[in-house]
C-alpha cells in the first residue's frame, strides 16, 4: 500500500473514495465545496439526518454530484474536532472506503486548532493500521484487499506535511510488526523463534543483535530469568539489539521488554478462562522490537539498546515453586511467594544487566505486568512509574503527543517495605493485597539504582479481548515520540 499527498481542488480528485468530515453544526471546507457543487445537497441531507455530524457517524454516497470520486464518505466530527477522537473517526471512515482503489482523506481540516504536521503524522499511522487484520491459520481465508494507495489531501503544497505523513506511516509499520508478534500462537512464537526473528530484523534494519542461550545466561548469573524458565521445555533466550544512530560513545537509551511467550502462571496456575490470551504476555518485548526497528527506519540520531527476555512460564516438574529462593544477576536474592509474579523476575535481571554493561543515560521498560493496573486504569491508559521527574514528564508528554496515553502511578518507600522477606533480600510479591501495580514497580526499582528509569505497565493496553481480540501495538507510538524528543535534544 502506497501513501502520498495530493493537492488541488477537492472536486477534481478522481479516486475510489473521498473521506470528508462534517461538524455537528457546520461544514468543513471540503464539505462546503461539495455542498456548493451539488446545489446544497450536503446541507439538505444534514438537516434530514442522512449525513450526521455526531462523532464517528458515517454516510456513504456513490456518484456524489459535482465530485469526481467514485464515492464520498462523510464522517461526523462532533461540535468541534477533538484530537483524541481522530484515530477512531479516521479508522471508521477508512473502513468504509473501497478496497483495492485509491482513498483520499481530508483530515487536515478536521482539527483547525491543531498543528497540521501533527495531524498528518497521526493520520499516516492510523492509515497504515486501519486495514490490519490479524494473521490467521484458517484453511479457507477471505482475500483481504487493502487500498492501492492512501493520499492525504493538502490544499497548499507543504513538504513538512508530506514528511510527517510518511513518518507516521513508518510508525504504523512498527505498530503492525508489534501486533503481528503479539497475535502469534505460543506454539509458533517460542523464545527460540523470537530470537531468530530478531536476528533477521537486525540484518534488515542494520542493528547489532546478540542472542544469549541458557548456558550463557547461567554464566552471567541470571538466576531470576532462568528460574521462570525451569518449568518449560522451551529454553529461554535473552536478545540484545543495538542501534547506533547517535554520536559514537554517547550513552544509549535502554529499552527493556518482558517477553513471556506464554504465561500459565507456573505452579501458581492461572484460571483456565482467558488463559489463551497469555500468549500476549510477550507484548512488552514485541513493542521494544517495534520501537527500535522504527527508530532505525526513521534514522533517529540517538543510540538505543533493546534488551528482551524471552521464556515461557509453565508448571513442569522442574518449575520454580512457592517458597524457593532465586539469586538475581545483581546478586540480590528473591523469595518466590507466587510464581505468577514472574514478569518482574525476568525484568529485574534485564535491568541490572543493561545498567551494568551499557551504562545507559536512561532506561524504559514495558511489560504486561499486573492485572491490578487494569483495575486502576482500565484498557485505554497505560500505567507509568518513574524514579526521575524529568523522565516522568517526558513520558507523559510523549503519550499525549502520540495519542498513546499513560498515567503516572505512585512509587513510595512503603511499597518497598511491603516486599521484605524473612529469608531473602526481597519477596516477589507484597505482604498485602493492595497497590499491586505499585509494589511490582517498587520491586523493579530495587534493580535500577540511580539510573533515570520509567516503567510502563501495559497489561490493560497491549491487547483487546472479545470480538476485537488482538494485539494493539502499544506503546510503540509513545516510545517513538519519546525517542524523537531525545533526537531533537
Amino acid at each position: 500500500m502506497k501513501v502520498s499527498i495530493v493537492k488541488g481542488d477537492v472536486l477534481d480528485l478522481a479516486c475510489g473514495a473521498l473521506i470528508v468530515g462534517v461538524f455537528k453544526d457546520s461544514l468543513t471546507p471540503s464539505a462546503q465545496a461539495l455542498d456548493k457543487a451539488s446545489g446544497g445537497l450536503v446541507s439538505k441531507w444534514m438537516e434530514s439526518g442522512d449525513i450526521h455530524g455526531c462523532v464517528g457517524k458515517c454516510a456513504e454516497f456513490f456518484g456524489f454530484p459535482g465530485a469526481k470520486a467514485e464515492r464520498v464518505i462523510f464522517v461526523g466530527l462532533g461540535k468541534k474536532g477533538k484530537a483524541r477522537e481522530l484515530p477512531r473517526i479516521l479508522k471508521l471512515g477508512l473502513e468504509k472506503a473501497y478496497l483495492g482503489k485509491e482513498v483520499v482523506i481530508t483530515c487536515l481540516e478536521w482539527l483547525p486548532d491543531e498543528i497540521p504536521e501533527w495531524i498528518a503524522q497521526t493520520a499516516g499511522r492510523i492509515a497504515c493500521n486501519a486495514f490490519d487484520r490479524p494473521r490467521n491459520y484458517k484453511t479457507k481465508d477471505i482475500d483481504w484487499k487493502k487500498p492501492k494507495k492512501i493520499e492525504l489531501f493538502v490544499p497548499d503544497g507543504n513538504e513538512d506535511i508530506e514528511t510527517a505523513f510518511l513518518e507516521g506511516f513508518t510508525v504504523g509499520e512498527g505498530v503492525r510488526r508489534t501486533k503481528e508478534y503479539g497475535d502469534m500462537p505460543a506454539n509458533i512464537c517460542t523464545p527460540k523463534f523470537m530470537a531468530q526473528e530478531c536476528m533477521q530484523l537486525g540484518e534488515e534494519f542494520g542493528l547489532d543483535v546478540s542472542v544469549y542461550d541458557e548456558k550463557a545466561l547461567e554464566k552471567l548469573g541470571m538466576g531470576c530469568l532462568l528460574g521462570v524458565a525451569r518449568g518449560s521445555h522451551q529454553p529461554a533466550r535473552m536478545v540484545i539489539m543495538e542501534y547506533h544512530g547517535g554520536k559514537k560513545g554517547e550513552a544509549p537509551v535502554a529499552l527493556i521488554g518482558k517477553g513471556l511467550t506464554f504465561d500459565s502462571g507456573g505452579i501458581s496456575l492461572k484460571p483456565g478462562k482467558g488463559m489463551d490470551e497469555m500468549k500476549y504476555d510477550m507484548c512488552g518485548a514485541a513493542s521494544m522490537i517495534g520501537a527500535i526497528t522504527t527508530a532505525a527506519e526513521l534514522k533517529l540520531k540517538v543510540n538505543i539498546v533493546a534488551a528482551l527476555g524471552f521464556t515461557e512460564n509453565m508448571p513442569g516438574s522442574a518449575a520454580t515453586k512457592p517458597g524457593d529462593i532465586l539469586k538475581s544477576y545483581s546478586g540480590k536474592t528473591v523469595e518466590i511467594l507466587n510464581t505468577d509474579a514472574e514478569g518482574r523476575l525476568v525484568l529485574c535481571d534485564l535491568l541490572s544487566f543493561v545498567k551494568d554493561k551499557f551504562k545507559p543515560k536512561c532506561m524504559v521498560d514495558a511489560a504486561t505486568l499486573t492485572g491490578a493496573c487494569i483495575i486502576a486504569l482500565g484498557n485505554d491508559i497505560s500505567g507509568l512509574f518513574a524514579n526521575d521527574e524529568e523522565m516522568a514528564v517526558s513520558m507523559l508528554m510523549a503519550g499525549d503527543a502520540s495519542l498513546d496515553p499513560c498515567w503516572r502511578l505512585p512509587l513510595d518507600i512503603s511499597f518497598n517495605k511491603s516486599l521484605r522477606s524473612n529469608f531473602a533480600d526481597l519477596a516477589n510479591i507484597s505482604d498485602g493485597r493492595g497497590a499491586g501495580s505499585s509494589t511490582a514497580a517498587a520491586f523493579l526499582e530495587e534493580f535500577v539504582s540511580d539510573t533515570p528509569w520509567a516503567h510502563l505497565d501495559i497489561a490493560g493496553t497491549a491487547w483487546k479481548s472479545g470480538k476485537e481480540k488482538g494485539a494493539t501495538g502499544r506503546p510503540v507510538p509513545l516510545l517513538i515520540s519519546f525517542l524523537k524528543d531525545l533526537d531533537i535534544e
